[in-house]
């Protein structure tokens, strides 16, 4: 018992001694922890048990300059007391950081960064060689998080952190979090590396299949690494030759299709589509497809199907969409008033939706044209449609420069003061459009003045 208190007396004694040494340590380079010897396994566990203690202790309490020595102590002579596991070495690089962040001046904190950024690779390699049980991708995913948060502040060259993720992703791959693979596909794209980004989102796909917000990722990734139709093309075409039967692939690929004017192969992809995907969406699409080539007759077809297939709760936007285009595969039939039921339905499921308005005021000055006699009578049903056109703008201000345009259009064309004294007509009094070839349309405006 005298040895123990006498042995721990001695410590106390050149504790401060130790700190001096210890700051002096901090700041140069630091020596490496040498492989156990026989004479370091000959060091008695008393003797460990001493030393852990004291740092153990000054650690917890945030004493860190005076747990230094006998922790230094500690891996240089039994790096794996008291349970063969990695907390030595973990307190050791958490030991740094903390000197780090408490220190008055820049260039201590960068000693005790670079102090603490060494004891990762060190560490690791010390515990390998001591057969000291560790988690060694949840040692570099530390060291790449140390990285992340300090790079700018280590003297060292030092790697990315983002090529310590990828090594911790090469070694245990999708189960890694996602998070450090959002990283690592970043990191390639910004380096121009643009098929391995293209590669890790697949993989990422496959690793995370119901994670929504990396489906949101990755869809928004893939949209900035190709960002012109022409690039997405040539993407999706390879996608689609490697996963055949992706729905969301082949669809976005029928659209990239319409959108460049590749009509046949849209029309073969469709009908792929069709196979793989017999939805509202999927009939939508093909009845775009046929609209654009001017074919009503499979238009309607098409929409109606979808129409049919859309539930009680689907989403406003697809179901006023549907109807508004059904209207003009009817315009295009030349079943005017059919083609008006269906925008007014449209405008009936989204009220703010003006390019309804603007189809309706549309088919309106249209009628005056095949009408063909351009009376005083026809130029009336100008009223009416600029009535639609101001609803259009009213509602809805993403139209307002079409409205504006139209409205410009045929107010030149209204009646003129001749006109409205001949007819007897006031400004401001109502005027019904029920006559003659417009009698389908059977509604009221307002007389305006020139």
């Amino acid at each position: 018992m005298r040895r123990i208190v006498k042995h721990i007396s001695l410590c106390s004694q050149g504790l401060i001694a130790s700190v001096i040494l210890a700051v002096a340590c901090t700041t140069g380079p630091v020596q490496p922890v040498l492989a156990q010897s026989d004479e370091a396994n000959a060091v008695s566990d008393q003797d460990k048990g001493v030393h852990y203690s004291l740092y153990y202790e000054d650690f917890k309490n945030r004493n860190y300059l005076s747990a230094l020595p006998n922790l230094q102590w500690i891996l240089r002579n039994a790096p794996d007391y008291p349970r063969n596991d990695d907390r030595n070495f973990e307190r050791t690089v958490e030991l740094y950081t903390a000197l780090a962040t408490d220190s008055p001046s820049e260039e201590g904190k960068q000693a005790h960064l670079d102090s603490a950024y060494v004891w990762f690779d060190r560490s690791i390699a010390n515990m390998r060689e001591g057969d000291i049980e560790f988690d060694e991708a949840q040692w570099l995913l530390r060291k790449g998080r140390f990285l992340q948060e300090h790079s700018q502040s280590l003297s060292s060259e030092a790697p990315t952190f983002a090529s310590v993720y990828n090594e911790v992703y090469t070694m245990i791959g999708c189960n890694i979090d996602a998070y450090y693979v959002r990283i690592i596909i970043d990191d390639a794209a910004r380096n121009g590396d643009k098929q391995r980004a293209v590669n890790l989102t697949d993989e990422a796909e496959t690793c995370y299949p119901d994670n929504t917000d990396v489906a949101a990722y990755l869809t928004e990734i893939r949209n900035a690494l190709f960002s012109t139709p022409e690039e997405r093309l040539e993407f999706l075409q390879t996608r689609l030759e490697n996963t055949p039967d992706n729905i969301e692939v082949a669809a976005e690929l029928f659209d990239i299709y319409l959108e460049l004017g590749y009509r046949d192969e849209a029309a073969e992809l469709g009908d792929r589509l069709l196979e793989m995907d017999p939805s509202p969406l999927t009939y939508r699409r093909l009845g775009q497809l046929h609209l654009q080539d001017g074919n009503a007759t499979r238009a309607l077809s098409y929409y109606e199907q979808a129409l049919e297939l859309l539930g009680d709760d689907a989403d406003v936007t697809v179901r006023r969409d549907i109807l508004y285009n059904l209207g003009i595969a009817r315009q295009q039939d030349g079943a005017v008033s059919q083609a008006r039921s269906f925008f007014r339905q449209a405008i009936q499921v989204d009220a703010n939706f003006g390019q309804a308005y603007i189809a309706i005021g549309d088919l309106y000055a249209a009628a005056v044209s095949n009408c063909g006699t351009f009376e005083r009578e026809d130029r009336a049903v100008y009223w009416l449609a600029v009535d639609y056109y101001q609803q259009a703008r009213a509602r809805d201000s993403s139209v307002s420069a079409q409205a504006n345009q139209k409205i410009a259009t045929y107010r030149r064309s209204f009646p003129d003061q001749e006109a409205l004294f001949f007819q007897n007509w006031e400004p401001g009094q109502p005027y019904r459009v029920d006559y003659g070839c417009y009698s389908w349309i059977n509604e009221t405006t307002t007389v305006r003045a020139p």
